[in-house]
């Protein structure tokens, strides 16, 4: 079932927990006062270490920022005249943005342009931050339509992320919601799901899918083996080749990890869709990446030690945590990718599938950015369907999400897996967008909308929410 038909139309709004320099974004713009000097908070999103000289004096609210890299902006927002006057800058700034004719970086379809909650702080609306919010939804949905942008709103605070989700919701239950994202939802909600991220989730980042990365290896390593005779090996095999070739001959030991993590630990930002992912803040989540890119959008969103990784940290009572399954990078002895590695993953490593086997015989495993081919997920898997058949308890186990239909995975799946495609484009790219805005029907509708009704400075919520406030 494709959930979306997106064909990469209109630009979208995002909504994401974090900070704004631990966002892969393409442009941004944050907010100053008159003498377009940025605070200190700031820095790190526009790469300063040291305060910049004064501006000039002048009329203009906006400057684009004299830095070499990403493209950025500020906006004077230090006025306390009005909600309306605050808007009319941030229209004169995505102006600006769509004048500069950014181009998207990566793999993206269309450029991504990252804001704050502007004037909540200095700039003299906090009190109103409700109407705020919602002023500040209405001109990004309407800019990103007029000028074929992607918008993301990156809140640090957690009740300006329930406020705009709560304003959001309305939005997207008028339009319509498809019945599986509303079960999806339900699911993670109530805290039954939990997620399995494939390298689908990273590859946008810039990081090697599995070929590419044994390819990178082979070139520097195996020059006189050709790509097309290393192609015909099985990934596995190829992967054993190399491990062979990189085995010292003191210990046994090999360098094959190390050259994973040479890589695939690059410092590079997580993409949107690990920012989206982290938003929804799910308690227990297994990856078969080695990178660290959900972690530190777990982190920016929720702060530091807010995850565990297991297994090289300890699960901690309260605290949400990820499984690296075929290792991590901060551990290159860790990494899962030979044949032998994988044919000696279940002596050596069965509590770590037993912990993803507990999570699909005892809840529901949503799966993104995977293709259900890994041998030791499908070896899982199926072990949980014996068992279910043995005890006469047939059940849906999880749910794929993919880009694009897969009819014969779909069949071959069928009451075990659900299938849920989420674009109806051959474009890949394009695809890759409808999973961001997928997720981030998810994001809205998954968010608790207590923090932001318990603030009392979210003024311009609804009349329900008033009513509830009130009885607060």
């Amino acid at each position: 079932m494709c959930v979306t038909g997106n064909d990469a139309g209109a630009g979208h709004v995002f909504v994401v927990r974090g900070r704004l320099e631990s966002v892969d974004w393409d442009a941004a713009v944050v907010s100053t006062s008159g003498n377009f000097v940025p605070r200190e908070h700031w820095w790190p999103a526009l790469g300063l270490t040291s305060p910049v000289e004064r501006a000039p004096a002048g009329g203009n609210r906006v400057r684009s920022f004299p830095k070499d890299g990403r493209p950025a902006w500020l906006l004077n927002v230090a006025s306390r005249i009005s909600v309306s006057w605050l808007v009319d800058g941030v229209y004169e700034v995505l102006d600006a943005i769509a004048s500069a004719d950014i181009r998207p970086g990566g793999r993206r379809v269309k450029p991504l342009v990252a804001l704050p909650t502007f004037g909540v702080g200095s700039g003299g609306q906090g009190m109103v931050r409700g109407h705020v919010i919602k002023a500040l939804i209405e001109t990004a949905v309407e800019c990103a339509d007029k000028y074929d942008f992607d918008i993301a709103f990156v809140v640090a605070n957690a009740a300006d992320y329930a406020a705009y989700q709560s304003i959001r919701r309305g939005h997207l239950l008028s339009a319509g919601i498809p019945p599986q994202v509303q079960q999806l939802a339900d699911r993670l909600q109530t805290g039954e799901a939990s997620l399995l991220l494939g390298a689908g989730v990273s590859i946008p980042a810039g990081l090697p899918s599995w070929d590419s990365l044994l390819e990178a290896i082979r070139q520097k390593e195996l020059p006189g083996v050709s790509s097309a005779e290393f192609a015909e090996l099985n990934v596995l095999d190829r992967a054993q080749l190399l491990s062979k070739e990189l085995q010292t001959e003191d210990d046994g030991s090999n360098d094959l990890g190390e050259r994973v993590v040479q890589l695939t630990g690059v410092d590079i930002k997580p993409t949107l869709s690990h920012c989206l992912l982290a938003s929804l803040r799910v308690k227990k989540v297994v990856t078969t990446n080695y990178d660290a890119l959900y972690e530190r959008a777990f982190e920016s969103a929720h702060g530091e030690n807010s995850v565990a990784v297991l297994p090289r940290e300890e699960a901690r009572a309260g605290v949400p945590w990820v499984l690296k399954l075929h290792g991590d990078v901060a551990d290159a002895s860790s990494i899962v990718l030979s044949r032998r590695d994988f044919v000696r993953y279940d002596a050596e490593r069965r509590p770590l599938g037993s912990i993803v086997q507990s999570l699909m015989a005892t809840g529901h495993l949503i799966v993104v950015g995977a293709s259900m081919t890994d041998d030791n997920v499908l070896r899982l898997a199926h072990e949980v369907l014996a068992l279910d058949a043995r005890n006469k308890r047939p059940r849906t186990l999880g749910t794929v999400i993919t880009l694009q239909r897969d009819e014969i995975r779909t069949a071959l799946w069928k009451n075990d897996f659900d299938y849920v495609a989420v674009s109806d484009s051959l474009d890949q790219q394009v695809a890759a967008r409808d999973l961001e805005i997928f997720l981030d029907k998810l994001a809205i509708l998954t968010s608790v909308d207590a923090p932001y009704l318990l603030d009392t400075h979210t003024k311009g919520c609804s009349r329900g929410e008033k009513s509830v406030w009130q009885k607060i």
